[in-house]
């Protein structure tokens, strides 16, 4: 049976409305840090981002965030299969792998744009710079963690610690508020890694992740 012409073009008129019809993805609110890390191997900096994304058509619709930097040409792409669920002081983000230097330790001085896109490649964007006169990798001097007799030894470092404790598949299990002499240990845990707040909040070091069988390296 042979469809009548008008009804095909009527059905690609609705099909093209309904593709236009549909709304972009927000981004409602992000939260980011450049921290200095030590993993033991490299000292440099990595940018941590979390986001918090709506979408009014589905809450799936959104598979694509990406992080660009300036001019220089470099772009970190990550699909939704790179999220990560994390919550912070009770409210559910989107995490993302850490942004770090392709090259040297410093991350590039320039105006950064994190973009989000959905299904349809409908978008939403934000800018952000980080403050160019912030922390040297190369020209300051690093606290330094480990265990001892399952406790941890802290060295250095002028603010709040937090240890996380992760599985091995990188989940983290618990999270423990950290002085020099406390205890640590998770029987589900396979690393630990430590955090340590500045008084500029958009700054802070990150040393690990360790084995949580003793010292870093091991």
């Amino acid at each position: 049976m042979r469809i009548p012409l008008r009804i095909c073009v009527l059905a690609g008129v609705i099909a093209v409305l309904t593709s236009c019809s549909g709304n972009a993805p927000t981004i409602d609110e992000l939260q980011w840090r450049i921290l200095l890390r030590d993993d033991g191997r490299q000292r440099y900096e990595e940018l941590a981002i979390h986001v918090r994304l709506s979408d009014a058509d589905a809450d799936d619709d959104p598979v694509l965030l990406s992080l660009s930097a300036g001019r220089t040409g470099l772009i970190w792409r990550f699909p939704r299969e790179d999220w990560r669920m994390d919550t912070l002081e009770g409210t559910d983000w989107i995490g993302l792998p850490s942004a770090i230097p392709l090259e040297g330790s410093r991350l590039p001085q320039t105006l950064y744009t994190l973009r989000v896109e959905d299904l349809a490649g409908r978008s939403d964007e934000i800018t952000f710079r980080p403050d160019p006169d912030r922390l040297d990798p190369e020209g300051i001097s690093w606290p330094s963690a480990r265990l001892e007799s399952g406790r941890l030894v802290l060295e250095g470092g002028d603010g709040p610690a937090t240890v996380i404790l992760r599985d091995i598949d990188g989940t983290p299990v618990a999270t423990v508020s950290a002085i020099d002499g406390t205890a640590i240990g998770d029987e589900s845990a396979a690393t630990w890694e430590l955090w340590i707040d500045r008084p500029e909040r958009s700054q802070g070091f990150r040393l690990g992740p360790y084995p949580l069988s003793g010292l870093p390296g091991e």
